[in-house]
């Protein structure tokens, strides 16, 4: 007899028919597969006590089973899973129930995801910040390859629960209970990693998929396993229908969010610095990317129209690539599962929070904003962490940060000047001037941002050179 309905999972079974455009019935699929799988059931629940589950939604996207919106925690089911009409009832559940359970697992996985865009994110911005003045190119290859096998990865877990979902369902539903060749005669049709023999129909197990006596596999809670690669190697690397066409494989489906990544980098890196910066350079067939496909599957640069060029390294030569934004609207959305929008989710630990290293000359910049009195609140802070970002570039001043004037311009527009007397009033005076009107347009949590990879990048450097002089690099500066 069937469990009954966790309370955790109840509000979000009875919310669902009173959304929009919601199927008949769906309610009660999605209701029957949960009762019939204790392990859909436990994943679910488990997501749900984690808060990271907080809604199940029907999506019309196409080229899709579903997906998991990390901004609203909800787990989608495309809404052709519950009308077509060709599937039969038992099927149609069965997909469903693996569908709740791949998707689900991506609810699991979703704060290690986030932490891995970050970590792409910041890995290209510290080696082009680096670069800057410093080298012709930088190569991004290695850092692209372990965020695009981290998706590997967390697509194959995901698929692994979603099968062990099914398992559990079987078991629970077929007289006489789980056997292998039920189990794979059902989950043939929600999964690439069953082969179904055209002439014998017979279903196999791809090539080392190990399944319990219950029919899960099992990883030994290590993300990195044996059962998670065998998955990997039939979900993953296999040919997929995704992307607006339906062609797209799964390396290509996280194509554009590596490239729209690295292209908001090198434009950070443009950045209030006349030197050149370095161009990118990019292995496409070490990573098994197609360009074209990236392209027909959306790559959002920030407006229509934008491009962005860089080297393809394949087969050891030097091929000048351009890729361009095919978004679609003024905010694409990045391929679903993955949680592009990084900054939003990193700590919000920064200068403009008490108790950080940098606070003091936040707010050394901020109250001279305040008391001239021409801006609003959030202009102020625009500009005190455009100030900030500006004077930690700097050697001189960001060390020692005397004081924050704001001066009138060759031009007659308004300067923001941060200002350091190592040596007192006798001097040298060192200062450093930015356009306040620019500065002011700038969002602070960009500015902010730039100030902690400076941070990573300058206690590298000191970590290098430990018998640097102490009163660092000389050379000309502006004095007044």
């Amino acid at each position: 007899m069937a469990e009954p309905m966790p309370s955790q999972l109840r509000a979000l079974v009875d919310e669902l028919p009173r959304q929009k455009n919601i199927p008949p019935g769906a309610a009660r699929d999605v209701e029957t597969a949960i009762l019939t799988s204790p392990y859909l059931a436990s994943v679910m629940v488990d997501a749900a006590n984690q808060k990271i589950l907080k809604h199940i939604g029907v999506s019309h996207d196409t080229h899709e089973g579903g997906h998991y919106d990390s901004a609203t925690g909800t787990v989608f089911i495309s809404v052709d899973s519950f009308t077509d009409k060709a599937v039969k009832a038992q099927a149609r559940l069965d997909n469903i129930t693996n569908t709740l359970g791949h998707e689900t697992g991506h609810a699991l996985t979703a704060k290690q995801r986030t932490e891995e865009v970050g970590r792409l994110a910041n890995a290209i911005e510290i080696r082009l910040a680096e670069g800057v003045g410093n080298a012709s190119y930088v190569d991004v290859t290695a850092d692209a390859e372990r965020y695009l096998n981290f998706t590997r990865g967390d697509e194959a877990l995901s698929e692994l629960i979603g099968m062990n979902s099914v398992a559990s369902r079987v078991a629970s539903t077929e007289p006489g209970g789980y056997t292998q060749a039920r189990f794979l005669r059902r989950v043939d049709a929600s999964t690439r990693c069953v082969d179904t023999n055209e002439d014998s129909l017979e279903a196999k197990l791809a090539p080392g998929i190990r399944l319990g006596p219950r029919g899960y596999q099992l990883t030994g809670n290590r993300f990195n396993s044996p059962a998670v690669e065998a998955v990997a190697a039939c979900h993953y690397d296999r040919g997929a229908t995704l992307g607006p066409s339906g062609d797209s494989n799964y390396r290509n489906y996280y194509g554009p969010s590596v490239l729209s990544t690295i292209a908001a980098a090198h434009a950070e890196a443009a950045k209030g610095t006349t030197q050149a910066v370095p161009e990118v350079r990019l292995d496409l067939k070490r990573l098994k990317l197609d360009l074209a496909q990236i392209e027909r599957n959306g790559v959002d640069l920030g407006s229509p129209g934008k491009r962005f060029s860089f080297t393809d390294t394949s087969d050891g030569k030097l091929e000048w690539k351009t890729v361009r934004d095919t978004s679609t609207g003024p905010s694409n959305p990045p391929p679903k599962d993955v949680d592009i929008d990084a900054p939003a989710a990193r700590p919000a630990f920064r200068a403009d929070s008490p108790g950080h290293p940098d606070h003091r000359g936040f707010e050394m910049f901020h109250g001279a904003i305040k008391a001239d009195g021409r801006w609003s609140e959030a202009e102020s802070r625009n500009l005190a962490a455009a100030g900030l970002a500006a004077v930690k570039a700097d050697p001189i001043v960001g060390a020692n940060l005397t004081g924050v004037a704001i001066g009138k311009a060759a031009d007659g527009g308004t300067n923001l000047i941060g200002f350091a007397s190592p040596h007192g009033q006798a001097g040298p005076h060192h200062h450093l001037a930015i356009d306040a009107g620019n500065a002011a347009q700038v969002p602070a949590e960009t500015s902010l941002e730039r100030v902690e990879r400076l941070n990573q990048q300058q206690a590298r450097q000191q970590a290098q050179a430990p018998t640097q002089d102490p009163e660092g690099p000389t050379g000309a500066r502006m004095t007044l």
